[in-house]
């Protein structure tokens, strides 16, 4: 699906599928932020407040706890939202007849 780190292919490999539907944008990051980023912001709030440790420790613990778990998620939310524009026939409200005319110009230059 990636050719690279978070860049889609133009077509699957196996089955040939035209990735140009997908336009993920910056969902991935938005649920990478809401799944990690605000939990772990809280348990770092209540590690200060508990223990008051040196700002080290935060800079030793919660700032690469946040980074990676930030980060190494996104290819599979990535995928996720792809395969889910997929399988719901996902596109921006009001672009149906836009949706119809570019298909229909792609498939008169097939033929």
């Amino acid at each position: 699906m990636f050719k690279r780190w978070l860049k889609l292919q133009d077509r699957c490999p196996n089955c040939g599928l035209d990735y140009n539907f997908a336009a993920p944008d910056d969902g991935p990051a938005f649920f990478s932020l809401c799944i990690v980023a605000f939990p772990l912001s809280f348990f770092v709030v209540w590690l200060q407040v508990a223990f008051d440790p040196p700002y080290w420790v935060h800079l030793v613990t919660s700032l690469p706890l946040m980074m990676l778990g930030c980060i190494l998620p996104l290819p599979y939310i990535k995928g996720w939202l792809v395969a889910s524009a997929y399988v719901n026939h996902a596109q921006e409200a009001g672009t149906e007849r836009l949706w119809a005319e570019l298909h229909a110009r792609a498939e008169d230059k097939a033929d």
